[in-house]
């Protein structure tokens, strides 16, 4: 198509237009600014040599393909004459050259000026926007100046035009694409109609331009030997436009794989990573995925009951304590990973992918064993993805989220979906960046935003239900930033337990990150000799018969207790407030305060608080409609609250670690001595100098258990002291209650270290203090 420029002057050439290049002109520009905003999507700080490799691609993609290769291709549309060879155009090398790299350099500024924050600025957007619609316009005079045969003249009113659109549309287009990205409801289309306004901006600058050029005084000297053809032109333009389309196809490529393996994963068992930065922003990758790894396809229980990596598992248990253990585990990962590699047949027979049958499901009794070699593989694997050490991977999340493949409607329409196997599992550790982690993971490519940003976005990607996933969200974020462990001070506190139909316990506790049980803080640092003899005579009453008492005369015998009893009168009805009647009339009190591990601001500060309990056991219906409160596994929350205790977890995990190694190398003819590493060998032999010291001490020491557990199963060690002092001795401490305490220890897997949850698993059958027969281990059916 050719189009007559309807104003010839005099000595100025005739223009006229070719349509097929005007088109191809424009396609080409929207390659190269579709393909930067890509780019730009992808950058997350501006820090990083990722990010200084985004930014400078994307400048040279805008640049250089969609400014300057849009620029030459279009002016290979200007036919002046007749179309005659020695009427075109001929440009110098010079002026061509610097019109390529200034536009680069320029939008490198403009781009590092707008910044990667989640939400770039107006003011920063303006003058990004400004200096893009410059480059342009800079690029465009420039070239023009290579012209070396004519003489060019511009009329001032299309140069102010172009210059207005150039700026306009770019602050335009980067406006958009800058406010969609900050509220994550970006998306390929809404970048690619970003990138086609952008290209305006470019196309709508030159023909403006062009059209308000004059070309004049041909130099005849001037040949065009040695010059390009419009042919030669146009396919090297296309060259680089092709390259940017390449990256969009190599994006788009790796989008599509990201889909594949998402729905893949919604049928496996995956561990997954959520970082919160100081000011609870999520970390996510550019395009809203959660850094993850695979564990197995899927779990394989013992019984049918066992399908299910629930949260009271004994495995889940283990896995739990592992995150705590990442330092002992990170020395082990190596031999675990050569056990996998050196039992490929065996892995593929157990970890099924569809086709395993129920009858070897239930044939599978070391399967707790192969996940917990699987879930340190894949921690390490997903620690070297986000680029952290193992130990700086966080604490494993209490709970496990279901996740349900997607299926087609044909599937859905067929009853395909009904099959089993279409769900999956995900577990999730959790962690609190400090600011120099947040920036170094900005600088490796990761971005952070705030949580409700991105639920949308991955609950759709991840197939968890929305209301579910921000939920939980929300609730490892407040996990993340603090355990779940008391507050230094005095707590009265509910332990409340119910049975269930698989007869395990679950314990009543509450939400968030303050005391992990139902409670009322004492203005109490800790107890002396006179609160105690207040207290004692409470022993076994509910809270309204202790509400009573301590308004009774008897009780206001003492002056110098108003205060502690006034202090009691108000926890306890602040504590049965919040419980149904219910409870409070089943609940008895226990006089014997306990000694938990609390939060501490500062080294100097005491690890252990003291709590008074109230206890009672309910039915399989009993319920709390306190939207504060939820039911816990008593055997995830005993695991709970013995992590917090610094100064047991990590020893009895430790001997549990070293065990398991030693009778897994024993059992194993093929992991030799060489295999293993140092510091494992180094563990095994810990373990069994502590082994065979534990034998030699079984029958010289009373609190000792004469055998050890099962995983998971919980025991009760019998007492082997009792409450032998009288409250009107002296001999108290003030700083601690250790002497009056007996010890009853419920014992989860191997790892024989007494919490205040045992004492108070205890009291829930005993809320009188009495010797249990010597009888070795007495096994209640529990949580």
């Amino acid at each position: 198509m050719w189009l007559a420029d309807r104003s010839p002057h005099g000595d100025y050439a005739h223009v006229s237009y070719m349509g097929g290049f005007i088109f191809l002109a424009y396609v080409v520009s929207v390659m190269g600014c579709t393909t930067t905003l890509e780019l730009l999507h992808r950058r997350t700080s501006r820090a990083g040599l990722y990010n200084w490799y985004l930014l400078l691609t994307s400048s040279i993609t805008m640049g250089g393909v969609g400014i300057w290769c849009m620029h030459y291709i279009g002016n290979r549309a200007i036919v002046l004459g007749d179309g005659q060879q020695q009427m075109q155009i001929i440009y110098s090398m010079k002026f061509t050259g610097v019109s390529f790299v200034l536009p680069v350099v320029v939008l490198l500024v403009a781009f590092y000026s707008i910044g990667a924050s989640e939400k770039a600025s107006y003011v920063r957007i303006l003058i990004g926007g400004t200096l893009t619609g410059g480059a342009v316009c800079a690029m465009h005079y420039i070239g023009q100046l290579g012209i070396s045969n004519y003489s060019c003249s511009y009329q001032s009113a299309n140069i102010a035009g172009a210059t207005i659109i150039a700026v306009f549309a770019s602050i335009v287009a980067l406006t958009v694409f800058f406010r969609w990205r900050a509220t994550w409801t970006d998306s390929w289309w809404r970048r690619a109609i970003c990138g086609c306004v952008l290209a305006l901006a470019v196309s709508g600058m030159h023909w403006t331009a062009a059209v308000g050029t004059r070309y004049r005084n041909r130099d005849e000297s001037m040949t065009h030997n040695g010059q390009l053809s419009r042919s030669q032109v146009v396919i090297i333009c296309s060259v680089l436009a092709c390259a940017a389309c390449g990256l969009l196809t190599a994006c788009a490529v790796v989008a599509g794989g990201n889909r594949r393996r998402l729905n893949m994963q919604a049928r496996q068992l995956v561990l997954t990573c959520a970082f919160f930065d100081q000011e609870g922003r999520i970390m996510v990758t550019p395009h809203a995925l959660l850094p993850s790894r695979k564990i197995v396809d899927r779990y394989v229980g013992k019984t049918f009951n066992d399908d299910d990596l629930t949260r009271s598992h004994p495995a889940f248990l283990w896995a739990f304590r592992a995150s705590r253990n990442w330092n002992l585990v990170k020395d082990v990962v190596p031999f675990m990973r050569s056990r996998i590699e050196s039992e490929t047949a065996s892995i593929e027979h157990y970890i099924t992918k569809g086709d395993t049958m129920d009858n070897d499901t239930e044939m599978q009794h070391d399967f707790d064993e192969l996940f917990k070699r699987h879930f340190c593989v894949a921690a390490q694997d997903l620690a070297d993805e986000v680029r952290q050490p193992l130990p700086s991977l966080g604490k494993l999340y209490d709970n496990v989220l279901i996740t349900s493949a997607p299926t087609s409607r044909f599937s859905r329409a067929m009853g395909y979906s009904r099959i089993g196997n279409s769900k999956g599992q995900m577990l999730f550790t959790v962690r609190h960046l400090d600011k120099l982690d947040s920036n170094r993971l900005a600088a490796a490519g990761f971005r952070f935003t705030r949580v409700e940003n991105v639920t949308s976005a991955l609950s759709s990607r991840m197939h968890i239900p929305l209301p579910i996933l921000g939920e939980h969200l929300r609730d490892m974020r407040d996990y993340a930033a603090s355990s779940r462990n008391y507050e230094a001070g005095v707590h009265l506190v509910s332990f409340i337990m119910r049975p269930t139909v698989y007869d395990h316990f679950e314990v009543l506790t509450a939400k968030g990150t303050g005391n992990p049980l139902p409670s009322a803080t004492l203005p109490l640092k800790r107890l002396h000799i006179h609160h105690l003899d207040l207290i004692s005579h409470m022993e076994g009453w509910t809270i309204s018969t202790c509400l009573s008492w301590l308004r009774s005369d008897a009780a206001q015998a003492n002056p110098d207790l108003d205060d502690f009893r006034e202090q009691l009168i108000h926890a306890m009805t602040t504590l049965s407030s919040s419980l149904p009647p219910s409870i409070n009339l089943a609940s008895k009190f226990s006089a014997r305060p306990l000694i938990a591990p609390c939060r501490t601001s500062s080294p100097s500060d005491s690890a252990n608080c003291i709590i008074l309990p109230f206890c009672a056991v309910g039915n399989l219906d009993t319920q709390v409609s306190n939207p504060e409160y939820v039911f816990t596994p008593l055997r995830l929350f005993r695991v709970q609250q013995q992590m917090n205790d610094v100064n047991v977890g990590g020893d009895g995990f430790a001997k549990e670690l070293g065990k398991e190694l030693y009778f897994s190398n024993a059992r194993s003819s093929s992991a030799t001595d060489s295999e293993i590493a140092p510091s494992v060998r180094a563990g095994l032999k810990f373990w069994q100098r502590k082994r065979s010291e534990s034998t030699n001490k079984r029958g010289n020491s009373q609190e000792t258990l004469t055998e050890l557990s099962q995983l998971g199963d919980i025991v009760v060690r019998r007492e082997v002291k009792v409450d032998v002092s009288k409250l009107s001795q002296p001999a108290m401490e003030t700083s601690t209650l250790g002497r009056h305490t007996s010890h009853t220890t419920v014992v989860a897997g191997d790892l024989a270290i007494s919490t205040y949850v045992d004492e108070l698993y205890n009291m829930c059958y005993s809320p009188g203090v009495r010797l249990r027969p010597d009888t070795g281990i007495t096994r209640i059916p529990t949580g």
